[in-house]
């Protein structure tokens, strides 16, 4: 695999990670891809995929309700979380 389809590989990451709701960095990039990628590899990915999307935003305002949306769902991710640190706080007492 030539060095311009793996940079193109990982830009489509960075997106993917984005419709996701994660924020594309050099440790979440090179976790995720399906080959060895370089920290500077993934610098270099990520600095095209910023400048790619900030010509493609549009000044738009936030929808409320998606906001809303996203919110409650990290709330719901995050008692989750806490019920099983709680189960497992719960065995070592045992």
């Amino acid at each position: 695999m030539s060095t311009a389809d793996q940079s193109q590989q990982l830009i489509l990451l960075c997106h993917q990670m984005q419709k996701s709701g994660l924020q594309p960095s050099v440790g979440l990039l090179r976790s995720k891809a399906p080959f060895k990628v370089s920290v500077t590899d993934a610098i270099n990915a990520i600095r095209l995929f910023n400048a790619s999307s900030q010509q493609t935003e549009q000044p738009a305002e936030p929808n409320a309700d998606d906001r809303v949306i996203k919110l409650e769902k990290r709330v719901a991710e995050l008692e989750a979380a806490m019920v099983i640190l709680e189960q497992r706080l719960a065995n070592l007492d045992v």
